[in-house]
This record gives C-alpha cells, sequence and structure tokens, in this order.
C-alpha cells in the first residue's frame, strides 16, 4: 500500500501545471546519451517508480544532459522528503535545483525522451540522436508546438520504427494532436491563429517531397496540400505552397499552388448591405 501511495504522489507532483519557474528535481539517473537515460529510465519504470526524462538545457545549463528525475517540487522541503523515499528504490538519488526556462519542454511537462526509445532495436542502423529526443517549436503568436519523437515497433517498416508526433498543447495539461505522423516538421507559419507547416513523406527518385498541413486556432484541420513545401499564409481563406513535381530524369520541378481552406471551418458569413458576403469577424 506504501509503495501505491508513494507513486500515486511522485505522478500527481509531475502533472502540476507548468507556470513554476523554479523546481527541485529528485534524479535519479543521468547521461549525455538519449538511449542511455531512456534504457536508465526503463529500469526505474521496473521498480514501480514513475520516472521522467529531462534535459539540463531546460535548466538554462549550457552542457546539455538527460536525466530522470522521480519527483518534480516546488521547495527543497518537499524534495528531501521525496528524496529520502526514493532512496529506498533505487541508488545514487540526488537533489537538483532547476531555474525551468519558459517555454521548454520541461516548462509544458513533456519528457524530451520518449519511454518508447528504450525498444529500438541495437543493429538499428539509421537512427540517430536527433530520432530520440523530442523538441519544442516557439511560434511568434506565444504558441508552442512539440515535436515527439517515439519509436513504433515494425519489422517491416522502412524508417525503422522512427515516427514524429506533432503536439499543440492547451496550457491545462492537455495537448491537442496535429499529426500523429509528421517526418523533418519544418515551415511553420502562423497568421491570425492560423497555422501552417511542412511535413516530410514519399520519395520520388532522390527527391524528398511533402505534404503542407494547415490548422485553426483550435487545432481543427483547414486544408491539406500533398507534394507541396513552404506554405505562406498571405490571407484568411487559403494556403499557398510550392508544388512539387519530379520529371522522367529525377528533376524536381517547383511551381506555386494555392490550396483553399475547407468550406466548413470558415468562419460563418453574412450577407453585407450591399449584397456582397463577407467573413465575420
Amino acid at each position: 500500500m506504501t509503495a501505491i501511495l508513494t507513486v500515486i504522489v511522485i505522478w500527481a507532483s509531475l502533472q502540476r501545471g507548468a507556470d513554476e519557474t523554479n523546481v527541485w528535481l529528485v534524479v535519479a539517473a543521468s547521461t549525455p546519451s538519449p538511449a542511455g537515460i531512456a534504457r536508465a529510465a526503463k529500469g526505474l519504470a521496473a521498480k514501480g517508480l514513475r520516472p521522467f526524462i529531462f534535459q539540463t538545457g531546460d535548466c538554462g545549463e549550457k552542457r546539455n544532459i538527460f536525466g530522470a528525475a522521480i519527483e518534480i517540487s516546488g521547495t527543497v522541503d518537499a524534495a528531501r522528503v521525496a528524496l529520502e523515499r526514493a532512496t529506498r528504490a533505487a541508488s545514487n538519488v540526488y537533489l537538483k535545483r532547476c531555474a525551468v526556462v519558459p517555454r521548454s519542454l520541461l516548462a509544458h511537462r513533456f519528457p524530451v525522451v520518449d519511454s518508447s526509445i528504450a525498444n529500438v532495436p541495437g543493429d538499428a542502423v539509421n537512427w540517430d540522436d536527433s530520432d530520440r529526443v523530442s523538441t519544442v517549436v516557439n511560434l511568434a503568436d506565444g504558441r508552442d508546438l512539440i515535436a515527439s519523437r517515439h519509436y513504433v515497433e515494425d519489422p517491416e517498416d522502412s524508417l525503422e520504427g522512427r515516427r514524429v508526433r506533432l503536439l499543440l498543447p492547451s496550457g491545462s495539461g492537455e495537448s491537442k494532436v496535429l499529426s500523429d505522423d509528421c517526418a523533418q516538421p519544418a515551415g511553420f507559419q502562423e497568421r491570425s491563429g492560423v497555422l501552417a507547416f511542412q511535413c516530410a513523406g514519399e520519395e520520388a527518385g532522390d527527391q524528398l517531397l511533402h505534404t503542407v498541413l494547415v490548422f485553426d486556432a483550435d487545432g481543427a484541420l483547414l486544408a491539406r496540400a500533398e507534394r507541396c513545401r513552404n506554405p505562406v499564409l498571405s490571407d484568411g481563406v487559403a494556403v499557398t505552397c510550392k508544388g512539387e513535381s519530379v520529371d522522367a530524369k529525377g528533376r524536381l520541378k517547383l511551381r506555386s499552388k494555392r490550396v483553399p481552406f475547407a468550406e466548413s471551418t470558415l468562419p460563418a458569413r453574412r450577407p453585407s448591405p450591399d449584397g456582397h458576403r463577407r467573413i465575420s469577424k
């Protein structure tokens, strides 16, 4: 019963709001390797603990290493109590003070390395550290996106199980999934709450083709443009991007393309006195 209560207390601590600036971390493992910290966290989880993987860069440190915290506390006294509990289940546990960098993964209480990374096969040849580490994209309008990198077990997968899930945090601990599979997310654009970006998709010869996705402020899909890159939001009704094609010699051709937003997702329209239809604000 005591062990169960301890797990509940630790998990509740990890779920606290993302507005805390200075915190104390009860760290049970640390290493410069994202693969190594994933394996260490898996071992801690086998002991009934709930490790949260963070990076010291999110504490403002220039030397970035990865750690597995089994408690995040707002005060040093609470952290010392948690430390005493943790030493019963793990060795070499220590306290770390952290000034959380705003709009970082740690500020959002999102792990920098997903637990699934521990299951990446040791003989996977195309994986590198960047495939194992989640990142945050800070948009100019104040919103943040999280590119959550994880592993999917599929022996026949051409990407060896590499996946990127793109999330839009709500600020209340919940996140909206914008894309469950967005390789190499890039080209982020925002305008009046509308968000556009591109994901790498199919290959044509030696050329990598892309898909542009556009969402409204609530995370509803407005438009999807296959074989397109470099989105531009020039107005509130369509996205412009560079349409991609590959000729018989394998050369990439780009041509401007305009993709209207889905009519069902546009703001309601009402007749104007002069007979024209305008988008309601």
